[in-house]
């Protein structure tokens, strides 16, 4: 044990090997955002004086009620989300991205050839929004893939959207807000066939960093990283538990979070520090932010692999900065994550920034 101890209290992983070392007492500084959803729509539209997009993200629940955050987007590239469940409005939590509480309506029906989709709620602003969404066709999987977020959301998200089967808008698609029709604009016009610039899909996955700030007082650590033992935060009045689970022959620890949604961690112990290779969201696949080797990482979604890069831990003044800086795809390079980790006596802080926010 004593050769285990002093290789372990080396201050960051040797060349080539998987990990980011972090301070003491911090466990998990990501704000990662997970969701597996049924249905997205969403439609551009022209000539509002503050909004060019609205969307919807769509889970059936248990009861068969639609769980639905939807999306107005600015012609800054700023964008709200308007959600209708508990689960979605703790996602908004600790985020920069603002986010409010709406009850919102959903009608969906698939008719010979294609499918229709209306969509209702008051906007943050107390305008009714309604997007009525007809498809070109039958949602199609030779339009599934990752979809490019383009320039939305610069400064509050690096994200991940993978489609499974899409279609395009058909001319009679619409927007209203504040009871005014805005035209979708023409996407493709060849011919009889002509698609505008909406778009309906069956089967969506999504997954993100989000811009904001995590903060908790840790009450309890492992007095040894042992399977069983546990780390205690209190989050705002949330009692958050972390617990290994096991152990590998190599000596990576399992770690699991007793906290809805589930969370897991794979890490090796480097004294009273861990150096994390792995954090991941959901038990089957779901969203891995991974360490594969020192100075890289990825971000996967059940796994295939959609942004890679460098990664980087430095001591600066009185805290410790995690810049994850992405070089792959292109349109994710702008998007580089700035992770500020700073400790208070026993409370932690760790803000994230995106991008030049």
């Amino acid at each position: 044990m004593q050769g285990e101890d002093r290789m372990l209290r080396r201050e960051g992983p040797s060349a080539g090997e998987a990990g980011i070392v972090l301070p003491p007492g911090l466990l998990q500084p990501f704000l990662l955002r997970f969701r597996r959803e049924d249905l997205h729509i969403m439609a551009f539209f022209s000539g509002h004086p503050d909004y060019e997009a609205v969307e919807a993200m769509i889970r059936y629940r248990g009861d068969v009620t639609p769980s639905i955050r939807a999306i107005l987007t600015r012609h800054d590239q700023r964008q709200i989300d308007h959600v209708n469940d508990d689960d979605l409005s703790a996602e908004g939590r600790g985020v920069t991205r603002q986010t409010c509480r709406r009850d919102i309506a959903l009608a969906v029906k698939t008719l010979p050839g294609r499918r229709h989709a209306r969509l209702e709620f008051i906007s943050h602003a107390g305008e009714p929004v309604v997007l009525d969404l007809t498809t070109a066709g039958e949602p199609d999987e030779k339009r599934s893939g990752v979809s490019d977020p383009g320039s939305h959301s610069p400064d509050t998200s690096l994200p991940m959207m993978c489609r499974r089967a899409s279609a395009l808008a058909a001319p009679q698609t619409a927007v209203f807000v504040g009871g005014q029709r805005f035209e979708v604009p023409v996407k493709i016009s060849a011919g009889p066939f002509v698609a505008h610039e909406g778009y309906y899909t069956e089967g969506h996955t999504f997954g993100a960093i989000r811009a904001g700030t995590i903060g908790y007082r840790l009450m309890k650590r492992p007095a040894r990283m042992a399977v069983g033992e546990e780390w205690i935060l209190d989050s705002d009045g949330r009692k958050i538990t972390y617990r290994i689970e096991s152990r590998d022959l190599d000596g990576k620890r399992h770690i699991a979070r007793e906290y809805a949604p589930p969370e897991f961690i794979e890490a090796f112990a480097a004294g009273e520090r861990l150096r994390i290779t792995r954090i991941g969201c959901q038990a089957d696949g779901g969203l891995d932010l991974a360490f594969p080797k020192s100075g890289r990482f990825s971000l996967a979604m059940d796994g295939e692999m959609i942004v890679s890069g460098s990664a980087a831990v430095k001591r600066q003044a009185e805290a410790d900065i995690i810049t994850l800086s992405p070089t792959q795809p292109d349109w994710a390079v702008a998007r580089e994550v700035r992770v500020t980790c700073s400790r208070d006596g026993d409370r932690w802080t760790a803000t994230t920034t995106i991008g030049g926010g």
